[in-house]
């Protein structure tokens, strides 16, 4: 547009960062539980201030953390939850926009975008954007917190519970798509948000279904031969996160193995996530691929707005499922499923889905050679195609 495409709508990546007694951040390699940090930064500042209009904005907010679940509520001047509306889940627009005063349980990787009206505020007000989601670890979630101890932040045991963003409302702020022009409090608000946003996908029978579950490998059922690993972990080394597929064998991450076929393009298939248990909270994302959110179980309550709508992250709490339908396109190759506690990632807490796109005589309608890198150059190997992985008649 000619206008508004920054000034009033806004990226907020969100994440908690570890700074050494250098200042410098700080990344722990040998933690395979989760890692916190105790600075809530804001596009990358600490503690920041956002001067806006008294009209509406719209905030595109990504949690960029690496184990930290948020929850976040809009405190206006007196402390209370300030109203807004959802118009958008993990990039996609839901159907209807949601009033809601918090955010759902916001996971790493998960996007909402939300419009906040400060029309009904005064020049001069300040409110603050409030997470009120706990960790005591990187493992889970704790626990929340109320809107007015958070905004204390007299949470001893975490220092990321509080405001980590304050707006203000002002008369006027110096435009950034046209430098050199400035806004008004008094100026026109075009913006609006429509009653609805998009069509609703139809959910319907699948062509087929599957079960991926997500587990640490201590768990009984999940136990290598070592007493830690599974399939494939290299030698001196244990990889405690492992999936599993259709109820058969639990791996770790090996690139040269595929978990998962997609046979061709464009057939529905129904997929249940599982989280194996109830120690570890696992946002779970898939890529290339967004799925329409069906049911969730085990205990898990759809947030606002989430049902029917299109999502890539879906929070798996403890021993919760959530199913979702997905329609893969033909855009053939690998790809991956994965844990994006970027700790249980980085532990091999992933699996690979091969796309074969359907049209006779393309290089992506076969299995991909997997690329190993070597120190004189690649060298390519035929991947291995897990039993469980390859839909019942197909033929490869």
């Amino acid at each position: 547009l000619d206008w508004g495409n920054v000034d009033f709508d806004v990226n907020l990546m969100i994440h908690d960062a570890a700074l050494d007694q250098g200042s410098q951040l700080f990344f722990d390699i040998f933690d395979t539980d989760g890692m916190l940090g105790d600075a809530v930064m804001i596009n990358g500042t600490y503690s920041p201030y956002f001067e806006v209009l008294p009209r509406k904005y719209r905030f595109r907010l990504q949690n960029a953390c690496i184990s930290r679940i948020m929850k976040l509520v809009l405190a206006s001047p007196t402390g209370g939850a300030v109203p807004f509306q959802l118009v958008s889940i993990d990039g996609n627009l839901i159907v209807n926009p949601v009033t809601i005063s918090e955010t759902n349980l916001f996971a790493m990787a998960e996007r909402f975008d939300i419009v906040i009206d400060f029309s009904q505020f005064r020049i001069g007000d300040k409110l603050k954007l409030v997470n009120r989601a706990k960790h005591k670890t990187g493992k889970r979630l704790e626990g929340l917190v109320s809107l007015g101890n958070a905004l204390r932040a007299n949470d001893d045991d975490d220092p990321a519970v509080g405001p980590i963003l304050e707006f203000r409302v002002v008369g006027s702020v110096a435009s950034v798509d046209a430098p050199g022009v400035t806004h008004y409090a008094g100026d026109a608000d075009k913006s609006k948000v429509p009653l609805q946003l998009t069509e609703q996908i139809p959910v319907v029978t699948p062509t087929r279904t599957r079960e991926v579950k997500f587990g640490r490998t201590e768990a009984p059922d999940s136990r290598g031969a070592d007493g830690q690993c599974v399939p494939d972990c290299p030698e001196y080394s244990s990889f405690p996160w492992a999936v599993r597929v259709n109820g058969e064998s639990w791996h770790t991450l090996n690139a040269n193995r595929i978990s998962m076929l997609i046979p061709k393009p464009g057939e529905v298939e129904h997929w249940t996530y599982v989280n194996n248990g109830g120690g570890w909270d696992h946002p779970i994302h898939l890529h290339f691929e967004e799925g329409v959110t069906i049911k969730r179980g085990g205990g898990g309550v759809m947030g606002p707005g989430e049902k029917y709508a299109r999502k890539d992250v879906w929070l798996l709490r403890g021993n919760h499922t959530v199913t979702f339908q997905v329609q893969f396109g033909e855009f053939g190759g690998a790809y991956v499923n994965h844990c994006h506690n970027t700790v249980h990632e980085d532990f091999a807490m992933l699996a690979r889905i091969q796309i074969l796109n359907g049209i006779n005589g393309s290089p992506l309608n076969k299995i991909t050679p997997t690329p190993n890198p070597t120190p004189d150059g690649v060298v390519f190997t035929t991947p291995e195609v897990l039993p469980e992985g390859v839909p019942r008649g197909v033929k490869l």
